[in-house]
């Protein structure tokens, strides 16, 4: 009688992550299906709502800023600046709400809360890149914005923003489903950080003695860093990616200690 044939932990692990790529990737489109349906322009409406979202906002800033801010284009300034800074709003507002509205998900036993979190931050990562490139190709398209300067720090900065934010979603979103005040307090919470998030801003232009504590907000550097891979002439002094790296880090690790304690709390239908 032969023996059956052990699988290697390489197999196990393969096995493993396609099984847990497809839960994400089905539930993605569910994500899709629910919010934006089949009518229209369909599952495109990811791209187009930021895609809108972000026009009219740069639109309205460049038109206020009126010339160029140290060589930088106000259009592609603000459309760098606000087409990623919706990346952290988006998933952060609807982390309140995730939990809630996925409890009948849990009944399937392959199915955590980690990959219904992980699934709608990768839906709004890539509809808000998708509309970043589309607005910026057609800048470059009518003459007022020019190809990045430096891709690899550009591409880097909305990574880490979008792992910074789903970090801190993960976070909010068990916090928020034990306690409803907290949960009405994230949106307020997302449009107070705009300010000082420095989608708008550089860190040139404030005051000398802010700088030092303007330096430990981590979308700070991720915005500096994202407007050095943008603009040749934007400056280096104050980006610091291994402390963003170590901010979305530690976020991520008390977020995944947060979502696997409240999964007790959660009641399946």
């Amino acid at each position: 009688m032969n023996k059956p044939m052990s699988r290697s932990w390489l197999d196990i692990l393969w096995s493993g992550l396609s099984t847990q790529a497809s839960v994400i990737r089905a539930l993605s489109i569910r994500e899709l299906q629910q919010r934006f349906g089949r009518d229209n322009i369909g599952y495109l409406w990811v791209i187009a709502e930021p895609m809108m979202l972000a026009s009219v906002i740069t639109m309205l800033h460049s038109v206020v800023a009126g010339k160029s801010d140290g060589g930088m284009s106000p259009y592609t300034f603000m459309l760098t600046g606000y087409s990623i800074y919706i990346i952290f709003r988006n998933t952060f507002n609807r982390g309140e709400s995730a939990l809630h509205s996925s409890e009948t998900l849990m009944y399937h036993g392959m199915i955590s809360p980690f990959d219904i979190m992980l699934s709608k931050s990768l839906v709004e990562t890539i509809g808000c890149l998708s509309a970043l490139v589309f607005l910026q190709s057609a800048g470059i398209m009518i003459g007022v914005a020019d190809f990045p300067a430096r891709p690899i720090y550009l591409i880097g900065a909305i990574l880490l923003f979008a792992w910074f934010a789903f970090g801190m979603t993960l976070i909010v979103s068990s916090y928020a489903y034990r306690s409803p005040l907290m949960g009405r307090l994230v949106a307020p919470m997302s449009y107070f950080a705009l300010p000082i998030s420095g989608a708008f801003i550089t860190m040139s232009i404030l005051p000398a003695w802010t700088r030092p504590y303007m330096a430990w907000n981590p979308m700070m550097s991720v915005f500096e860093m994202a407007r050095y891979g943008q603009f040749q002439q934007a400056p280096s002094t104050y980006i610091f990616p291994w402390y963003v790296v170590t901010v979305a880090t530690l976020a991520s690790y008390w977020g995944l200690l947060e979502i696997r304690r409240v999964r007790k709390y959660i009641h399946v239908p």
